[in-house]
C-alpha cells in the first residue's frame, strides 16, 4: 500500500529513503503523469525568465538599431527614403555595418562590404553566407511603410506573445526530453539493482528515475531564477541523478518501518 503521494515527491526527494522504498515497491506505472505536472510547473518560471531576457535583448541591442532605421516608403515597387544615401546601420558598438540602404544606384552588390543586408530602390539583398545572397523583388509591393514606430509595434506584440507561443513548445520538448533521460537512467538502475541485489522491476526502476531527477530539475530552476551560472552543470546534475538513483535502489533493499508519529508530513520518511 502507498505510504506518500506524488505532492511529497518534490520535497521528500530531496533526503527521503523511505519515499524511494515506496516508489520502489508499492507505486504502480512508471511516473510520467508526476513527472509532466513537475515539468509544468517548473517550465512556468523558466519560460518568464527568457521574456525577460528576451526583453533586456531588445532594450541593450534592439533599440540601437531601431533608432537608426529611417522611414522607409514603397510605392508601385519603388522604395523612398528621406535621408542622404548611401545610408549606413551600424551595429550597436558601432564597429560594424549592418545594413545599407542606396536607391540611387551607387551600390547595388553586397559585394565588397560587410554589411548583411542591402535595400535598393527595387531589391531586397540579404546575405545567407560569405558567398551566397538572396534576393527579393518589390516590384509586387503596392503600398508598405516601415518606421521606428512600426517596428516597436511589432515587437510590443512579440513580447506579449512570446509566453503562450513559447510555452507549449518548451513544454513538450523538456517533457519528451525527461521522458528520454528516465529511461537511460532506469536502465543505468539495472547495473545499481544488480551491484545491490535488489529484485525491481524495469516499470519500478523507472519511477525511481523520475524521482532521482526530481532534485536536479528543481535545483536547475532555482538557479535560473537566481541567476548562478555553475560550470558543467550537465555533469554535475548527472552524478546527482546518479547518487540519487542508487540510494533509491538500494532503499528498497531493506524494508524500513515508518512510524507516524515521527513524521513533518503524513507517512513520510526518515531523512537519509
Amino acid at each position: 500500500m502507498k505510504k506518500f503521494s506524488i505532492i511529497h515527491v518534490p520535497i521528500l526527494s530531496f533526503f527521503s529513503g523511505d519515499l524511494y522504498q515506496d516508489v520502489g515497491l508499492n507505486w504502480k506505472g512508471v511516473c510520467f503523469g508526476y513527472l509532466f505536472l513537475l515539468i509544468a510547473v517548473c517550465t512556468i518560471p523558466r519560460v518568464f525568465i527568457l521574456r525577460k531576457n528576451i526583453s533586456l535583448f531588445i532594450n541593450e541591442q534592439a533599440l540601437p538599431l531601431i533608432e537608426q532605421v529611417p522611414k522607409i516608403t514603397i510605392t508601385n515597387g519603388e522604395v523612398h527614403v528621406d535621408e542622404m544615401q548611401p545610408y549606413y546601420i551600424n551595429a550597436p558598438d558601432g564597429n560594424e555595418v549592418l545594413a545599407i540602404i542606396d536607391t540611387t544606384g551607387e551600390i547595388q552588390s553586397l559585394d565588397g562590404t560587410d554589411a548583411f543586408a542591402l535595400l535598393t530602390k527595387t531589391k531586397f539583398i540579404y546575405r545567407e553566407s560569405d558567398v551566397e545572397y538572396r534576393t527579393y523583388d518589390l516590384s509586387k509591393v503596392k503600398e508598405f511603410v516601415l518606421d521606428r514606430g512600426r517596428i516597436m509595434d511589432w515587437l510590443d506584440i512579440g513580447k506579449k506573445l512570446i509566453v503562450p507561443i513559447l510555452l507549449p513548445f518548451i513544454l513538450l520538448g523538456s517533457y519528451v526530453f525527461r521522458i528520454i533521460q528516465a529511461l537511460i537512467y532506469a536502465a543505468i538502475g539495472l547495473v545499481f539493482a544488480n551491484f545491490c541485489r535488489v529484485k525491481l522491476s524495469y516499470d519500478a526502476l523507472v519511477r525511481l528515475a523520475v524521482v532521482a531527477i526530481t532534485p536536479c530539475i528543481i535545483v536547475r530552476v532555482i538557479f535560473e531564477i537566481a541567476s548562478v551560472h555553475v560550470p558543467m552543470a550537465g555533469l554535475w546534475f548527472f552524478l546527482l541523478a546518479m547518487g540519487y538513483l542508487f540510494v533509491g535502489v538500494r532503499a528498497n533493499s531493506q524494508p524500513v518501518e515508518i512510524s507516524s508519529e515521527d513524521n513533518i508530513f503524513p507517512d513520510s520518511g526518515k531523512p537519509l
